[in-house]
Formats: C-alpha cells, sequence, structure tokens
C-alpha cells in the first residue's frame, strides 16, 4: 500500500480544515495584536501548510490548492484548468500528504 492509504478519513479532514482556516490565520497574523505564542503557532501552520504546497505545485498555484483543498473543491468547479482530471486529484492528494508530513502529522 503506498502512502495515500496510511492517511485516515479523520486526518484528511483535519488537513482541509486546516486550509480551510487559512485564510483567517493570514488575516489575524497581517492584522497583528496577538500574543506571542498565538502568533508563533499561527505563523507555524501557515508556513508549513505553504511550504508543502508549494514544493508539490509551485508558488503560483499554492494559493489556489490550499483554497480548493480548504473548500473542498472538485475539479469541475477547480480554479486548475490546464490539467487532467485525474492528475487534478492525484496532485490535491499529494498536496495533502506533504501537508501531513509538514506538520509531523503522518510518517
Amino acid at each position: 500500500m503506498g502512502a495515500w492509504y496510511s492517511m485516515t478519513d479523520s486526518l484528511s479532514t483535519l488537513v482541509g480544515a486546516l486550509c480551510a482556516d487559512y485564510s483567517r490565520r493570514a488575516e489575524l497574523i497581517r492584522e497583528g495584536g496577538l500574543k506571542t505564542r498565538v502568533y508563533n503557532e499561527l505563523r507555524y501552520l501557515n508556513y508549513k501548510i505553504r511550504e508543502a504546497t508549494c514544493e508539490i505545485v509551485g508558488e503560483e498555484r499554492a494559493d489556489l490548492f490550499i483554497r480548493e483543498i480548504g473548500g473542498r473543491i472538485g475539479y469541475a468547479k477547480s480554479g486548475v484548468d490546464d490539467i487532467s482530471e485525474t492528475t487534478y486529484k492525484e496532485t490535491k492528494r499529494e498536496v495533502k500528504l506533504g501537508i501531513a508530513r509538514r506538520l509531523y502529522l503522518l510518517n
């Protein structure tokens, strides 16, 4: 079995929820006024999510994939229009795995 099979439904849901909250955390970071610990945790989560996503899809598509994973957007309504459905699904799967690994939620 591949690495994807070791990612449970609950872990997939957790990664999706972290992606869904990405923009809220980014806004709080921009606004400032947070306690140091909260600021550091928010920055850490967003940094690791973006780092993992950029590694797989590149800088220019990172925000799009984070938004689509968090919003549970599928290929039919995706903003990605230059790859096949199969490639899109495989890429999203790899991004989710990468995020889980970067956050030390998966080996």
